[in-house]
């Protein structure tokens, strides 16, 4: 039987964050109430991805802000129980508004495969040069975006129908790069093919069938969920390529980290 190899998945640890970043790919700033996963759940969670997944080339913690979890240092240790199943990296990703604790640090510093994104947001992000020091004083790979060096960021706020067609449809995710890139993300127990998607599906923003996600807590069996996988990663389009224009050649690039209210 041929192996399940997903490029990327990102694990959304917790909906809460520092920041209110009105053009969030995540929403977080739009949800009505934030849920944060808990150790219990990110145990029954990843058994269950890595029943159906054989590798994953990357593994993102994300968040909302990851440094907010009271458990992030177990909810780490977790995920690297399974960094053999990782074959490239396996990311954490920060906004630069919360200083590490050594403790984060030993645990981050026990795997090579980890690399920690830093999110430099000017003012926004008083701890981000700080931290950037410390992991590059403890060994640990890590990069740091500025605005000298990070991309733009997309406004994907409109979920109204764009592409009404099959042909539009698949155009419009042969374009994007999150659709291409295959860059997938758990959230309340459920794996989404995208940040967008799972927001729209979870608020019933647009029309979806069970096809769409997998339900990871659910009752399916491995290989059920393994065929309805297989079928996610070779499908043209989904159901929210629709209602996106995604990260495509043409989206029009904004200035990152833009703050609610904020003119």
């Amino acid at each position: 039987m041929n192996k399940i190899i997903v490029p990327s998945t990102s694990i959304m640890i917790t909906e809460a964050c520092t920041l209110k970043c009105k053009l969030c790919l995540a929403y977080v700033p739009y949800y009505k109430e934030y849920q944060t996963m808990t150790t219990e759940e990110a145990q029954r969670v990843l058994e269950q991805y890595f029943s159906i997944v054989d590798e994953v080339e990357k593994l993102s913690i994300t968040g909302g802000e990851p440094l907010i979890h009271p458990q992030l240092n177990e909810i780490i240790s977790i995920i690297l129980g399974y960094a053999e199943r990782v074959t490239k990296e396996i990311i954490l990703i920060t906004n630069g508004t919360i200083s590490f604790s050594e403790k984060i640090l030993d645990v981050l510093e026990e795997n090579s495969k980890v690399k920690v994104i830093v999110n430099h947001y000017g003012v926004l992000s008083p701890h981000a040069e700080e931290n950037y020091k410390k992991l590059c004083d403890r060994g640990i790979r890590s990069i740091l975006y500025t605005e000298d060096n990070r991309y733009s960021w997309i406004d994907c706020r409109d979920h109204s129908l764009k592409h009404k067609t099959k042909e539009e449809i698949e155009k419009q995710a042969e374009a994007c790069a999150f659709f291409q890139g295959k860059k997938y993300v758990i959230d309340r127990g459920c794996l989404y093919t995208c940040t967008r998607a799972c927001y729209r599906i979870q608020n019933d923003l647009i029309p979806y069938t069970s096809d769409a996600y997998i339900d990871l807590l659910g009752e399916e069996t491995v290989s059920e969920q393994r065929d309805k996988l297989r079928k996610l990663l070779n499908s043209k389009s989904m159901i929210s390529c629709a209602y996106c224009d995604g990260l495509t050649e043409k989206s029009k690039k904004y200035r990152a980290a833009e703050q609610l209210g904020e003119k």
